[in-house]
């Protein structure tokens, strides 16, 4: 799947950086551990699990509100556009929103750079369309989709909210 959007494993192996540098790099960088950094991304549970581990070296937590304290540790300010599209009701993966949002994707599909500048053209776009140019950040920051719920699987009460005030329609 990954060497046909164009992954050279081979490559990496001889010519990319080693874990441990990194995860000591992105430390000291200011790019997490920053309540300025805004971390934009999608469906990213398991991306960020990945990053905690190398950050921390350490097991993840095993309870899912200790999971989401360490997260809100190293990257305090995320946002997840999967989680979003769930608040104004769109389906689809990343692609397939971003044509119904009319916009073009630039690069391969599932490479990182390519991904990354489609996943932050969409969340600007969904912004601008559905929540009228600014995001609530105490209903939609710091959400992953497919967690972030309650142990009895039903939506938070700050979402239920917004919801009942039409905050989270398409305006």
């Amino acid at each position: 799947f990954l060497k046909k959007s164009g992954i050279d494993f081979d490559r990496h192996a001889k010519e990319g950086i080693d874990v441990m540098e990194f995860a000591e790099v992105l430390i000291t960088s200011a790019i997490v551990l920053n309540d300025d950094v805004k971390w934009v991304t999608f469906h990213s549970g398991y991306d960020y699990g990945y990053l905690l581990r190398l950050l921390t070296c350490e097991k993840l937590p095993e309870k899912e509100a200790d999971f989401f304290d360490l997260l809100k540790t190293y990257c305090p300010c995320v946002y997840d556009v999967r989680y979003l599209m769930k608040s104004v009701d769109l389906k689809g993966g990343l692609s397939g929103v971003a044509r119904s949002l009319n916009i073009e994707r630039c690069g391969p599909q599932h490479q990182a750079g390519s991904d990354s500048l489609l996943t932050q053209a969409v969340f600007f776009r969904l912004r601008e369309v559905y929540f009228n140019g600014s995001l609530d950040d105490q209903v939609h920051m710091n959400h992953l989709y497919g967690l972030s719920s309650n142990t009895d699987g039903t939506t938070s009460t700050k979402e239920s909210k917004a919801n009942a005030e039409g905050k989270l329609t398409r305006q």
